[in-house]
């Protein structure tokens, strides 16, 4: 999981136009939508993370409440490790 939050967290920063370090020390469980992720920033999301980490993720896993929460998209890109 740590390394799921050190790859995700600045691109979630980045997607969610927040300061740098605005998202350290954020809980696994707490829901993303608090921080303004909706359904076309979590889209962008995923196309960030497709990107860097040259993979292709499948259209059914692109569900908003799958991916609001860290654990949840690190549930996700654990299918395509």
């Amino acid at each position: 999981m740590e390394t799921t939050v050190n790859l995700v967290v600045p691109v979630l920063e980045k997607v969610l136009k927040l300061p740098m370090g605005e998202l350290d020390g954020l809980e696994p469980d707490r829901d993303l939508r608090s921080f303004g992720l909706n359904s076309l920033s979590a889209l962008e999301l995923i196309v960030e993370l497709e990107n860097e980490l040259d993979i292709m993720i499948d259209d059914d896993d692109l569900v908003l409440d799958q991916l609001s929460t860290l654990e949840g998209i690190g549930q996700m890109l654990d299918r395509y490790a």
